[in-house]
């Protein structure tokens, strides 16, 4: 598995929907024509159909699915002359897998964190200090409600 180049692969919108739709493809395509696909190579979706999903030319999706391919998110078949694509689930799970343990903030553990802000720090200016007369009586009625009548009124 290649993270650069899987994350190259799904930063085109296009190239992203592509595996979202993939991840269910008969609610997302249809049924496939060809009954080779269900017993041979089941969830897969005929390239045609990808294309007329993504509406755009049969070059540009041709391109999309070889970097997909490529980027080993997506697996191929050819059957009769089509070629029929579906995801590549173990490749997906281990990406997954790798960008909770190394990008995720999730994975650094909250209590990491909180080593590093000291919640007693007070030199941050306050709202006096740093805010318009306008801009003070904007956040005090955001912060006591505009149904929030004052006492002595």
């Amino acid at each position: 598995m290649d993270p650069l180049r899987i994350l190259k692969a799904l930063s085109n919108p296009h190239r992203l929907d592509i595996i979202l739709w993939l991840k269910h493809p008969e609610k997302e395509f249809g049924v496939q024509v060809h009954t080779k696909t269900l017993i041979d190579f089941p969830n897969s979706v005929s390239v045609k159909s990808i294309q007329k999903r993504c509406g755009v030319s049969q070059s540009s999706i041709s391109t999309f699915m070889s970097i997909l391919e490529n980027a080993k998110l997506v697996e191929s078949r050819k059957i009769d002359q089509y070629t029929y694509f579906r995801r590549n689930e173990e490749v997906i799970r281990e990406f997954g897998e790798w960008y909770n343990k190394e990008v995720s903030i999730q994975s650094d553990g909250i209590d990491k964190l909180l080593k590093t802000v000291n919640l007693e720090d007070t030199s941050y200016p306050t709202l006096e200090e740093t805010s318009a007369p306008g801009e003070q009586l904007a956040a005090e009625l955001h912060t006591k409600g505009p149904h929030h009548e004052e006492k002595g009124k």
